[in-house]
């Protein structure tokens, strides 16, 4: 469970778009914040505030996402990924009194594109 300001989540450069697959977004998103807008995170004591996932009976999750700690730990320059960088066809758009339904389809990135993009080095084999 994240909120934020409208301010906040723009100079964040919003989530991240690198990661396909289980792992490593909700990290990044966290050094954003730290890193990059200088803030802290609050996290209520569990007397006052409780998370728990809600899964269906089918669910399975993700495949694991091989490259979530190279990229994660590249240190790379969050301007290079978010908002700015969004690929997406817009299929709905729909208003409810307490939410906006936007249904799209991301177009997922090759990691080689990623790291080129992101300017992360290629780890050398020796």
């Amino acid at each position: 469970m994240t909120a934020f300001s409208r301010s906040d989540l723009i100079g964040a450069n919003g989530y991240p778009n690198v990661y396909w697959g289980w792992g490593g977004e909700d990290d990044d998103m966290y050094l954003r914040v730290v890193r990059k807008l200088k803030k802290t995170i609050t996290r209520y004591p569990i007397e006052i505030a409780r998370y728990k996932m809600i899964r269906t009976h089918d669910h399975t999750s993700g495949k694991a996402n091989p490259h979530r700690h190279t990229i994660l730990y590249s240190k790379y320059d969050y301007s290079l990924d978010g908002i700015n960088t969004t690929n997406y066809t817009l299929h709905e758009l729909k208003f409810f009194k307490l939410f906006t339904l936007i249904n799209v389809t991301l177009v997922e990135e090759r990691f080689e594109d990623i790291r080129l993009r992101l300017r992360i080095k290629s780890k050398r084999k020796h």
